[in-house]
């Protein structure tokens, strides 16, 4: 394994940008080295490269790609509109990557990336932040290892801002999906219903939101996951719940997991909090919530900071655990095998609720999206 691993940056300006942070990540890391960005975006390409210190500044990431051939490559952009061919190119010079969420708008194009991976034995990471903060790493320990009695239920809810419904589905949904695999194993089956201005949606409502996720509808949904040992996973989104400015909260952020001797709150920006019972008893006043304190984590960071930085705090926690695995030969935290069942999740839904709210089982075996081409 080489002492410094040389990375590549691929940016996009003025189509999904730079991600949230995925460029100036390795600035602060050991034993990488930014070598070279790429940018169609010609005044993109030049503020990219002073904000990197980078010289090798490429309009085109496949010359990049060939002629640098780095270790690492970060997939920054957050459309998906190239991602598949940004990854098979990437993984064609054998460079391992990391990549901004949602990886791909449809199955057909995880499975083409998985494929690509495969062929090259490229491991992948996807910057799922939340899942990499220490607290949170804790709870699922925690969970996992019975300290709470049985895992009953989760609930995942995501902002439910203007985006809510169809769009959040992927785009804050992806975040969510991956935090309930964290907490059981892949899904089994999905069951779904999605609604338009109050109505049942129909495939005639086929749009594409403000940001390439690929097809969607709704404008609120709710999801049933069936997980392994009776588990169930429910996922609510409704658009325009929380409008910044004007609610009396802006985040509605975050997952419910009911155990048998306790319920965890998870809350942005990547704490935990526990209640010593399966739900909240209002009338209960000895029974009170708790957060989980992380020495050398919540003692270095205050809430202020980490609210300004848990971003770029957990990029860093990915990239050094992709670079393990690179070394060791076990996957990343947030792989993209279960970036795969991600996406099973969302085509899943939307399945089930045009086949009347039938439990569809997963993995689907029909890979072709519900609502027609991804863009």
């Amino acid at each position: 394994m080489p002492e410094t691993y040389k990375v590549a940056i691929i940016g996009s300006t003025g189509r999904g940008g730079y991600g949230h942070g995925l460029d100036t990540v390795f600035k602060d890391l050991d034993n990488v080295e930014l070598v070279a960005v790429a940018d169609g975006n010609p005044e993109g390409l030049i503020k990219a490269g002073d904000r990197l210190g980078v010289s090798h500044l490429y309009d085109d990431y496949r010359k990049m790609l060939a002629t640098e051939k780095p270790d690492l490559v970060s997939i920054t952009p957050g459309w998906v509109s190239e991602r598949v061919q940004m990854i098979e190119t990437a993984a064609s010079v054998g460079s391992h990557i990391y990549c901004e969420k949602p990886v791909a708008g449809s199955l057909a194009e995880i499975d083409t990336i998985i494929n690509a991976c495969s062929r090259g034995n490229i491991k992948m990471a996807i910057a799922h932040q939340w899942r990499a903060m220490p607290p949170i790493q804790q709870a699922i320990a925690d969970v996992m290892s019975g300290k709470f009695g049985k895992l009953l239920r989760i609930w995942a809810r995501p902002k439910d801002d203007s985006r809510g419904g169809g769009e959040e589905l992927l785009l804050h949904g992806t975040h969510l999906f991956d935090l309930m695999m964290a907490f059981t194993n892949i899904p089994r089956w999905v069951s779904g219903h999605v609604l338009q201005n109050g109505r049942d949606s129909t495939q005639a409502d086929t749009h594409y939101g403000t940001q390439p996720v690929g097809p969607i509808i709704g404008d609120s949904i709710s999801a049933t996951f069936g997980f392994d040992n009776g588990v169930r996973g429910f996922f609510e989104s409704t658009a325009n719940l929380a409008i910044p400015g004007q609610s009396n909260f802006n985040n509605l952020f975050g997952m419910s997991i009911e155990c048998e001797q306790a319920r965890l709150e998870l809350r942005e920006p990547g704490d935990c909090y526990i209640y010593p019972a399966p739900r909240v008893l209002p009338d209960q006043e000895h029974l009170a919530w708790e957060k989980v304190w992380i020495e050398g984590w919540h003692d270095k960071y205050d809430h202020n900071t980490l609210w300004k930085n848990f971003l770029h705090l957990g990029n860093q926690i990915l990239v050094k655990d992709l670079i393990e695995t690179i070394e060791t030969e076990r996957e990343p935290l947030s792989s993209i095998c279960m970036a795969r069942y991600v996406n099973e999740m969302v085509q899943g839904v939307y399945l089930s609720h045009l086949s009347d709210g039938r439990r569809i089982d997963i993995p689907l075996a029909d890979r072709t999206h519900p609502l027609g081409p991804s863009e």
